[in-house]
């Protein structure tokens, strides 16, 4: 008896706990950016698009969540059409992007089951509308949206010179040539067509089979092919160096000129310089010479008179003995001397006689 009482509380703990565990198992959750299908023995039996708790039949019933937002495909370089032709011939890649959603869940996961099996199922139609379309129209049609008038173009063009420098060129009349139906209405039959084919009938715009919806399609990226515009830019960089070149070297002759004629001046200033340094000399000079003839004139005789007694002091010596006549001009000079120092002048004697 006190065994069976005391498998009671274990019993009832288990039946709790088995209990608990069918509710939960019972019991889901769908929040507000979610929907659900429940599916019975893998057939779908309901679905759920308002957010709330729900019940299902456990064992028997599972929940299949899917998104109710939108959800996007493309805009990626692994999304990208390569070699896609125009009808004016140019070659492009594009790389498409769409927004969907799942419209009616019980289809969605009858037809398509999984999501990723939706967006292939969307990267394919958009593709191939976008390349059933893009093929119809020119480049210009595809890239321009109006026919405004274009006042100048990027084609860069260099003359047969080399010399020459790139320049920026108006436009040719190919580029400039009438739009008629523009980048914007092609995008929308891309859009118009997707959503057809997604439908499989004309004029559907919510897909009714597949249980998915396209909300929105465009072009994220337009750009030639990697072989075009590896061949522009080796173009354009060759262009650049050879506008390089050109302003390279018409600096240089600019520099030389510039330096000539920097010489050619710094020449006629030194020039100019040393004729006016040699005519100022030349004055001054002048000017010297005229005030030392001024100075000889003016005092000639007590120059001469100096320089006769620094000769004569030269000349005679303490035992120099010498022998005058009285027209020495020498005994003239002592002569005056004397009278000049007030002593009375000496007789004179008969020419020829020595003393």
């Amino acid at each position: 008896m006190n065994q069976g009482i005391l498998r009671r509380p274990a019993v009832i703990v288990l039946v709790v706990m088995l209990v608990l565990w069918l509710i939960s198992t019972s019991i889901f959750v769908v929040d507000e950016r979610r929907q659900a299908v429940v599916l019975e023995f893998g057939k779908p039996v309901r679905e759920i698009t308002d957010p709330g708790l729900y019940f299902k039949t456990p064992f028997v019933q599972e929940v299949r969540k899917l998104p109710k937002t939108l959800q996007l495909w493309g805009g990626l370089r692994d999304n990208v059409l390569p070699d896609l032709p125009t009808r004016d011939g140019k070659k492009v890649e594009v790389i498409p992007w769409a927004l969907w959603r799942i419209a009616e869940p019980t289809k969605f996961v009858s037809v398509l089951v999984t999501e990723d099996r939706a967006r292939q199922r969307v990267g394919d139609v958009v593709r191939g509308a976008a390349r059933d379309v893009i093929t119809q129209y020119d480049l210009a049609e595809l890239v321009r949206s109006t026919d405004r008038k274009l006042t100048f173009s990027f084609r860069l063009d260099i003359s047969s010179s080399d010399a020459a420098p790139a320049q920026i060129v108006q436009p040719t009349a190919e580029e400039t040539k009438k739009v008629l139906v523009g980048r914007e209405k092609i995008v929308a039959e891309i859009k118009r067509k997707a959503m057809q084919d997604l439908a499989g009938e004309e004029g559907v715009g919510r897909q009714t089979g597949r249980g998915i919806e396209l909300i929105d399609v465009g072009l994220a990226e337009i750009d030639f092919v990697p072989q075009v515009r590896e061949a522009a830019f080796d173009r354009i960089i060759a262009m650049m160096q050879a506008s390089a070149s050109f302003y390279t070297n018409e600096g240089e002759r600019e520099r030389q000129e510039i330096l000539n004629s920097t010489h050619a001046e710094v020449q006629r200033i030194e020039g100019e310089g040393k004729e006016e340094s040699n005519r100022l000399r030349g004055v001054v000079e002048a000017e010297i010479i005229t005030s030392y003839a001024k100075a000889i004139t003016q005092a000639g005789e007590f120059y001469t008179f100096v320089r006769t007694l620094e000769a004569y002091k030269k000349a005679l010596g303490k035992d120099t003995r010498l022998i005058l006549t009285t027209d020495s001009e020498f005994f003239r000079l002592l002569k005056e001397i004397g009278t000049a120092e007030g002593a009375s002048p000496p007789a004179r004697s008969p020419p020829g006689e020595r003393r």
